[in-house]
Protein backbone atom coordinates (compact mmCIF):
# COMPACT_ATOMS: atom_id res chain seq x y z
CA UNK A 1 0.00 0.00 0.00
CA UNK A 2 2.49 2.31 0.38
CA UNK A 3 4.45 1.61 -2.75
CA UNK A 4 1.26 2.28 -4.68
CA UNK A 5 1.02 5.77 -2.54
CA UNK A 6 4.27 6.54 -3.26
CA UNK A 7 3.76 6.08 -6.74
CA UNK A 8 0.32 7.68 -7.43
CA UNK A 9 2.41 10.81 -5.54
CA UNK A 10 5.27 10.70 -8.40
CA UNK A 11 3.59 10.24 -11.11
CA UNK A 12 3.09 14.02 -12.68
CA UNK A 13 -0.48 13.24 -14.01
CA UNK A 14 -1.96 13.46 -10.12
CA UNK A 15 0.71 16.76 -10.06
CA UNK A 16 -1.05 18.72 -13.11
CA UNK A 17 -4.65 17.49 -11.72
CA UNK A 18 -4.01 19.13 -8.70
CA UNK A 19 -2.69 22.21 -10.30
CA UNK A 20 -5.49 22.68 -12.39
CA UNK A 21 -8.19 21.80 -10.37
CA UNK A 22 -6.59 24.01 -7.55
CA UNK A 23 -6.70 26.52 -10.25
CA UNK A 24 -9.99 26.32 -11.21
CA UNK A 25 -11.10 26.77 -7.91
CA UNK A 26 -9.69 29.97 -7.42
CA UNK A 27 -10.81 31.32 -11.08
CA UNK A 28 -14.39 30.31 -9.21
CA UNK A 29 -13.59 32.70 -6.49
CA UNK A 30 -12.68 35.67 -8.60
CA UNK A 31 -15.02 38.33 -9.98
CA UNK A 32 -14.93 39.36 -13.54
CA UNK A 33 -13.87 42.68 -14.30
CA UNK A 34 -14.16 43.54 -18.11
CA UNK A 35 -10.87 46.22 -18.98
CA UNK A 36 -9.49 48.05 -21.72
CA UNK A 37 -8.98 46.04 -25.00
CA UNK A 38 -11.78 43.19 -23.60
CA UNK A 39 -14.15 45.87 -25.52
CA UNK A 40 -12.15 46.06 -28.52
CA UNK A 41 -12.62 42.21 -29.02
CA UNK A 42 -16.30 42.05 -28.14
CA UNK A 43 -17.12 44.90 -30.78
CA UNK A 44 -15.10 42.30 -33.38
CA UNK A 45 -17.38 39.63 -32.25
CA UNK A 46 -20.40 41.94 -32.39
CA UNK A 47 -19.39 42.80 -35.69
CA UNK A 48 -18.40 39.22 -37.19
CA UNK A 49 -22.19 38.16 -35.74
CA UNK A 50 -23.34 41.34 -38.30
CA UNK A 51 -21.46 40.06 -41.09
CA UNK A 52 -18.78 42.39 -41.06
CA UNK A 53 -15.11 41.55 -40.77
CA UNK A 54 -14.37 44.44 -39.29
CA UNK A 55 -10.57 45.24 -38.79
CA UNK A 56 -11.11 49.57 -38.19
CA UNK A 57 -11.96 47.99 -34.62
CA UNK A 58 -8.23 48.31 -33.64
CA UNK A 59 -6.14 45.45 -31.60
CA UNK A 60 -4.90 42.36 -32.68
CA UNK A 61 -8.14 39.69 -33.11
CA UNK A 62 -6.63 36.52 -33.76
CA UNK A 63 -8.13 35.53 -30.14
CA UNK A 64 -11.69 37.15 -31.11
CA UNK A 65 -12.17 35.33 -34.34
CA UNK A 66 -11.61 31.78 -31.47
CA UNK A 67 -13.92 33.13 -28.85
CA UNK A 68 -16.21 33.88 -31.74
CA UNK A 69 -17.92 30.40 -31.30
CA UNK A 70 -18.76 31.38 -27.35
CA UNK A 71 -20.85 34.53 -28.61
CA UNK A 72 -22.71 32.84 -31.55
CA UNK A 73 -24.09 30.64 -28.61
CA UNK A 74 -24.15 32.58 -25.77
CA UNK A 75 -24.92 36.46 -26.99
CA UNK A 76 -22.22 37.47 -23.77
CA UNK A 77 -20.80 40.00 -23.38
CA UNK A 78 -17.85 38.08 -21.93
CA UNK A 79 -17.37 35.69 -24.43
CA UNK A 80 -14.01 36.82 -24.85
CA UNK A 81 -13.13 36.62 -21.16
CA UNK A 82 -14.67 33.42 -20.95
CA UNK A 83 -12.52 32.41 -23.77
CA UNK A 84 -9.12 33.92 -21.99
CA UNK A 85 -10.18 31.52 -18.44
CA UNK A 86 -10.79 28.72 -20.65
CA UNK A 87 -7.40 29.33 -22.08
CA UNK A 88 -5.76 29.87 -19.04
CA UNK A 89 -6.58 26.82 -17.50
CA UNK A 90 -5.11 24.58 -20.10
CA UNK A 91 -2.03 26.39 -19.50
CA UNK A 92 -1.25 24.05 -17.03
CA UNK A 93 -1.48 20.40 -18.67
CA UNK A 94 -0.31 22.27 -21.85
CA UNK A 95 3.17 23.00 -20.37
CA UNK A 96 3.56 19.50 -19.45
CA UNK A 97 3.09 18.28 -22.86
CA UNK A 98 5.22 21.02 -24.65
CA UNK A 99 8.08 20.62 -21.99
CA UNK A 100 7.69 16.68 -22.48
CA UNK A 101 8.19 16.70 -26.49
CA UNK A 102 11.22 19.34 -26.21
CA UNK A 103 13.43 17.52 -23.65
CA UNK A 104 11.55 13.77 -24.28
CA UNK A 105 11.73 14.13 -20.12
CA UNK A 106 8.67 13.68 -17.44
CA UNK A 107 10.81 15.02 -14.45
CA UNK A 108 11.38 18.49 -16.67
CA UNK A 109 7.77 18.55 -17.45
CA UNK A 110 6.28 18.62 -14.05
CA UNK A 111 9.14 21.41 -13.18
CA UNK A 112 7.67 23.31 -16.02
CA UNK A 113 3.95 22.51 -14.80
CA UNK A 114 4.71 23.96 -11.25
CA UNK A 115 6.65 26.62 -13.10
CA UNK A 116 3.71 28.16 -15.01
CA UNK A 117 1.12 27.13 -12.72
CA UNK A 118 3.43 29.72 -10.15
CA UNK A 119 2.78 32.35 -12.53
CA UNK A 120 -0.38 34.11 -11.96
CA UNK A 121 0.24 37.36 -14.17
CA UNK A 122 -0.42 34.88 -16.81
CA UNK A 123 -3.16 33.39 -16.04
CA UNK A 124 -5.61 36.38 -13.61
CA UNK A 125 -5.20 38.75 -16.78
CA UNK A 126 -7.89 36.82 -17.96
CA UNK A 127 -10.49 38.33 -15.84
CA UNK A 128 -9.98 41.67 -17.61
CA UNK A 129 -10.31 40.10 -21.06
CA UNK A 130 -6.49 40.81 -21.91
CA UNK A 131 -5.46 37.85 -24.82
CA UNK A 132 -2.00 36.76 -22.70
CA UNK A 133 -3.67 33.77 -22.05
CA UNK A 134 -5.10 32.54 -25.12
CA UNK A 135 -1.69 33.78 -27.11
CA UNK A 136 0.57 32.01 -24.19
CA UNK A 137 -1.64 28.83 -24.63
CA UNK A 138 -1.22 29.37 -28.81
CA UNK A 139 2.30 28.73 -28.04
CA UNK A 140 2.46 25.88 -26.12
CA UNK A 141 0.23 24.10 -28.69
CA UNK A 142 2.39 25.01 -32.10
CA UNK A 143 5.37 23.32 -29.86
CA UNK A 144 3.39 20.48 -28.86
CA UNK A 145 2.03 19.73 -32.71
CA UNK A 146 5.49 20.39 -34.11
CA UNK A 147 7.38 18.60 -31.49
CA UNK A 148 5.09 15.42 -32.26
CA UNK A 149 5.73 15.74 -35.96
CA UNK A 150 2.11 17.18 -36.35
CA UNK A 151 1.45 18.84 -39.60
CA UNK A 152 -0.80 21.47 -38.40
CA UNK A 153 1.61 23.03 -36.40
CA UNK A 154 1.29 26.10 -38.58
CA UNK A 155 -2.76 26.45 -37.18
CA UNK A 156 -2.23 27.75 -33.94
CA UNK A 157 1.14 29.42 -35.09
CA UNK A 158 -1.30 31.44 -37.32
CA UNK A 159 -3.59 32.17 -34.51
CA UNK A 160 -0.81 32.99 -32.29
CA UNK A 161 0.51 35.73 -34.47
CA UNK A 162 -2.25 37.85 -35.28
CA UNK A 163 -3.13 37.68 -31.38
CA UNK A 164 0.01 38.68 -30.31
CA UNK A 165 3.12 39.08 -33.53
CA UNK A 166 5.62 38.25 -30.87
CA UNK A 167 4.72 34.79 -32.04
CA UNK A 168 6.82 35.17 -35.29
CA UNK A 169 9.96 34.64 -32.48
CA UNK A 170 8.61 30.84 -32.87
CA UNK A 171 9.68 30.73 -36.77
CA UNK A 172 13.62 30.27 -35.44
CA UNK A 173 12.65 27.30 -32.90
CA UNK A 174 10.92 25.53 -35.90
CA UNK A 175 13.64 26.08 -38.45
CA UNK A 176 16.39 25.01 -35.99
CA UNK A 177 14.79 22.06 -34.16
CA UNK A 178 15.77 18.69 -35.64
CA UNK A 179 12.64 17.23 -33.97
CA UNK A 180 13.54 13.39 -34.50
CA UNK A 181 9.85 13.13 -35.69
CA UNK A 182 10.58 15.38 -38.53
CA UNK A 183 12.09 13.64 -41.10
CA UNK A 184 13.35 16.46 -43.34
CA UNK A 185 13.85 18.97 -40.44
CA UNK A 186 14.45 22.28 -42.45
CA UNK A 187 12.36 21.52 -45.70
CA UNK A 188 9.43 21.04 -43.00
CA UNK A 189 9.96 23.37 -40.86
CA UNK A 190 9.86 26.22 -43.31
CA UNK A 191 6.79 25.08 -45.05
CA UNK A 192 5.31 25.24 -41.34
CA UNK A 193 6.47 29.18 -41.48
CA UNK A 194 5.23 29.27 -44.36
CA UNK A 195 1.79 27.81 -43.98
CA UNK A 196 1.87 30.13 -40.52
CA UNK A 197 1.75 33.46 -42.67
CA UNK A 198 -0.82 32.90 -44.46
CA UNK A 199 -3.55 33.88 -42.31
CA UNK A 200 -1.50 36.51 -41.04
CA UNK A 201 -0.52 38.10 -44.52
CA UNK A 202 -4.83 37.72 -45.41
CA UNK A 203 -5.45 39.56 -42.33
CA UNK A 204 -3.22 42.44 -42.91
CA UNK A 205 -3.93 43.29 -46.44
CA UNK A 206 -7.70 42.96 -45.67
CA UNK A 207 -7.13 45.86 -42.82
CA UNK A 208 -4.77 47.22 -44.77
CA UNK A 209 -7.98 47.46 -47.80
CA UNK A 210 -10.15 48.49 -45.00
CA UNK A 211 -8.10 50.96 -43.17
CA UNK A 212 -4.99 52.15 -45.16
CA UNK A 213 -3.10 51.16 -42.67
CA UNK A 214 -1.43 48.29 -40.14
CA UNK A 215 -2.74 48.61 -36.92
CA UNK A 216 0.31 47.94 -34.38
CA UNK A 217 -1.85 47.90 -30.83
CA UNK A 218 -5.12 49.11 -29.40
CA UNK A 219 -4.05 52.80 -29.81
CA UNK A 220 -5.53 53.78 -33.47
CA UNK A 221 -2.73 56.00 -33.35
CA UNK A 222 0.29 53.33 -33.13
CA UNK A 223 0.52 51.57 -36.55
CA UNK A 224 3.13 49.22 -38.45
CA UNK A 225 4.76 52.75 -39.63
CA UNK A 226 5.12 54.03 -35.68
CA UNK A 227 5.53 51.10 -33.77
CA UNK A 228 9.36 50.78 -34.13
CA UNK A 229 11.61 53.10 -31.86
CA UNK A 230 15.33 51.95 -32.55
CA UNK A 231 16.51 55.30 -30.66
CA UNK A 232 14.81 53.15 -27.53
CA UNK A 233 16.57 50.15 -28.22
CA UNK A 234 19.53 51.52 -25.07
CA UNK A 235 16.55 52.36 -22.49
CA UNK A 236 14.54 49.33 -22.99
CA UNK A 237 17.24 47.20 -23.06
CA UNK A 238 17.98 48.71 -19.39
CA UNK A 239 14.79 48.09 -18.69
CA UNK A 240 14.80 44.67 -19.73
CA UNK A 241 17.36 43.88 -16.82
CA UNK A 242 14.70 45.24 -14.18
CA UNK A 243 11.76 42.65 -16.30
CA UNK A 244 13.72 39.84 -16.30
CA UNK A 245 15.90 39.31 -12.93
CA UNK A 246 14.54 42.07 -10.42
CA UNK A 247 12.17 41.21 -8.30
CA UNK A 248 11.03 44.41 -7.31
CA UNK A 249 10.66 45.83 -10.49
CA UNK A 250 10.17 50.09 -11.36
CA UNK A 251 9.51 51.64 -14.58
CA UNK A 252 12.21 54.19 -14.39
CA UNK A 253 10.72 55.47 -17.86
CA UNK A 254 8.03 57.00 -16.64
CA UNK A 255 7.79 56.48 -12.57
CA UNK A 256 3.76 57.18 -12.62
CA UNK A 257 3.08 53.94 -14.41
CA UNK A 258 5.30 51.95 -12.05
CA UNK A 259 2.38 49.48 -10.77
CA UNK A 260 2.11 46.07 -8.80
CA UNK A 261 2.27 44.30 -12.44
CA UNK A 262 5.39 45.67 -13.13
CA UNK A 263 6.88 43.16 -10.69
CA UNK A 264 9.01 40.17 -11.84
CA UNK A 265 6.56 37.49 -13.25
CA UNK A 266 8.40 34.54 -12.76
CA UNK A 267 11.59 33.63 -10.67
CA UNK A 268 14.54 36.05 -11.22
CA UNK A 269 16.42 32.86 -10.71
CA UNK A 270 14.89 30.69 -13.73
CA UNK A 271 15.34 33.80 -15.95
CA UNK A 272 19.49 33.62 -14.52
CA UNK A 273 19.48 30.11 -15.01
CA UNK A 274 17.43 30.32 -18.86
CA UNK A 275 20.92 32.35 -19.62
CA UNK A 276 23.40 30.12 -17.66
CA UNK A 277 21.98 27.23 -20.35
CA UNK A 278 22.69 29.63 -23.04
CA UNK A 279 25.87 30.25 -22.46
CA UNK A 280 27.00 26.58 -21.56
CA UNK A 281 25.01 24.87 -23.84
CA UNK A 282 27.49 21.38 -23.18
CA UNK A 283 26.22 21.12 -19.59
CA UNK A 284 22.92 21.15 -20.29
CA UNK A 285 21.36 19.79 -24.02
CA UNK A 286 22.77 16.56 -25.36
CA UNK A 287 20.43 17.84 -28.62
CA UNK A 288 22.52 21.29 -29.60
CA UNK A 289 19.79 22.17 -32.08
CA UNK A 290 17.27 22.31 -29.67
CA UNK A 291 19.77 24.43 -27.68
CA UNK A 292 20.19 26.73 -30.95
CA UNK A 293 16.00 26.81 -31.79
CA UNK A 294 15.13 27.97 -27.98
CA UNK A 295 18.44 30.43 -27.97
CA UNK A 296 17.50 31.81 -30.92
CA UNK A 297 13.76 32.17 -30.39
CA UNK A 298 14.65 33.60 -27.21
CA UNK A 299 16.93 36.18 -28.83
CA UNK A 300 14.23 36.77 -31.49
CA UNK A 301 11.03 37.45 -28.57
CA UNK A 302 13.82 39.31 -26.97
CA UNK A 303 14.89 42.08 -29.75
CA UNK A 304 11.24 42.67 -31.03
CA UNK A 305 10.41 44.05 -27.56
CA UNK A 306 13.49 45.90 -27.66
CA UNK A 307 12.23 48.06 -30.47
CA UNK A 308 9.32 49.12 -29.56
CA UNK A 309 8.35 52.68 -28.50
CA UNK A 310 8.04 51.61 -24.82
CA UNK A 311 8.92 48.50 -23.23
CA UNK A 312 7.00 46.73 -20.18
CA UNK A 313 6.30 43.22 -18.83
CA UNK A 314 3.69 42.25 -20.74
CA UNK A 315 5.42 42.95 -24.02
CA UNK A 316 9.04 40.45 -21.87
CA UNK A 317 6.31 37.51 -21.88
CA UNK A 318 7.37 35.85 -24.74
CA UNK A 319 11.09 36.06 -23.65
CA UNK A 320 9.97 35.04 -20.49
CA UNK A 321 8.62 31.96 -21.20
CA UNK A 322 11.46 30.79 -23.63
CA UNK A 323 14.09 31.58 -20.31
CA UNK A 324 11.71 29.53 -18.20
CA UNK A 325 11.50 26.58 -20.56
CA UNK A 326 15.81 27.03 -21.08
CA UNK A 327 15.97 27.14 -17.25
CA UNK A 328 14.78 23.50 -16.29
CA UNK A 329 17.78 21.75 -17.69
CA UNK A 330 19.29 23.67 -15.23
CA UNK A 331 17.44 22.91 -12.32
CA UNK A 332 17.55 18.92 -13.43
CA UNK A 333 21.33 18.69 -13.56
CA UNK A 334 21.27 21.37 -10.05
CA UNK A 335 18.15 19.64 -8.17
CA UNK A 336 19.18 21.70 -4.72
CA UNK A 337 18.17 24.38 -6.68
CA UNK A 338 14.70 23.89 -6.62
CA UNK A 339 13.28 25.10 -3.46
CA UNK A 340 14.52 28.48 -3.98
CA UNK A 341 13.02 28.47 -6.89
CA UNK A 342 9.64 28.07 -5.60
CA UNK A 343 10.70 30.09 -2.70
CA UNK A 344 11.12 33.35 -4.95
CA UNK A 345 7.76 31.83 -7.37
CA UNK A 346 6.11 33.51 -4.49
CA UNK A 347 6.53 36.92 -4.35
CA UNK A 348 4.23 37.05 -7.46
CA UNK A 349 1.38 36.05 -5.67
CA UNK A 350 1.69 38.84 -3.22
CA UNK A 351 2.24 41.37 -5.90
CA UNK A 352 -0.77 39.83 -8.18
CA UNK A 353 -3.03 39.78 -4.91
CA UNK A 354 -2.18 43.48 -4.41
CA UNK A 355 -2.41 44.50 -8.31
CA UNK A 356 -5.58 42.39 -8.40
CA UNK A 357 -7.37 42.05 -4.91
CA UNK A 358 -9.70 44.81 -5.03
CA UNK A 359 -11.02 45.01 -9.21
CA UNK A 360 -11.22 40.89 -8.56
CA UNK A 361 -12.55 41.41 -4.91
CA UNK A 362 -10.36 38.73 -4.27
CA UNK A 363 -10.65 36.17 -1.21
CA UNK A 364 -7.60 34.17 0.38
CA UNK A 365 -8.36 31.20 -2.32
CA UNK A 366 -6.06 33.07 -4.63
CA UNK A 367 -3.54 31.42 -2.65
CA UNK A 368 -4.79 27.83 -2.93
CA UNK A 369 -2.34 27.25 -5.84
CA UNK A 370 0.94 27.96 -4.47
CA UNK A 371 -0.39 26.26 -0.84
CA UNK A 372 -0.75 23.27 -3.36
CA UNK A 373 2.26 23.21 -4.85
CA UNK A 374 4.54 24.00 -1.94
CA UNK A 375 2.73 20.45 -0.43
CA UNK A 376 2.77 18.46 -3.44
CA UNK A 377 6.62 19.62 -3.61
CA UNK A 378 7.45 18.63 -0.70
CA UNK A 379 5.24 15.33 -0.50
CA UNK A 380 7.33 14.51 -3.88
CA UNK A 381 10.36 15.43 -1.53
CA UNK A 382 9.47 12.90 0.97
CA UNK A 383 8.76 10.02 -1.28
CA UNK A 384 12.88 10.86 -2.60
CA UNK A 385 14.24 11.83 0.02
CA UNK A 386 16.98 8.82 0.53
CA UNK A 387 17.76 9.99 -3.11
CA UNK A 388 18.25 13.81 -1.63
CA UNK A 389 19.91 13.02 1.07
CA UNK A 390 22.60 10.79 -1.18
CA UNK A 391 22.38 13.57 -3.10
CA UNK A 392 23.61 15.99 -0.94
CA UNK A 393 26.54 13.81 0.60
CA UNK A 394 27.98 13.38 -2.95
CA UNK A 395 28.12 17.16 -3.43
CA UNK A 396 30.01 16.96 0.21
Amino acid sequence: MKRKIIKYLRHPLLHVILLTSATAFSFSQTTIHPMDDHFLYQDFMKSLMGGKFDLSITGYHGASLLAFPIYLLTRSDLSNIYFQIFCALLLIPAMYAAVKVLFEDRFLALLGTYAIAMMPFYSYIAFRGFTFPSYTLLVLLTIILYGRGSRWAFIPLSFAIITKPFAIALFPLLLLWKNKKQEWIFPRGLNQVLLACVVPAIYVLIQLFQTGAIAAAANPEITAANVFHPLRFPLNVAHSVQVLFSVHNFYFLDPVLTRMSNMVHSSPLLMVFGIFTLMYPAMFFRDKSLWRALGASFLAAFLLAMMLDHLDNAYMQTSVLMLVILSLSFLKKFPLWIPFVIATLHFQWLYAYMEFREIYDLSYAFFLVPIVVDIMFALLCATKHKLIISFIKDKN
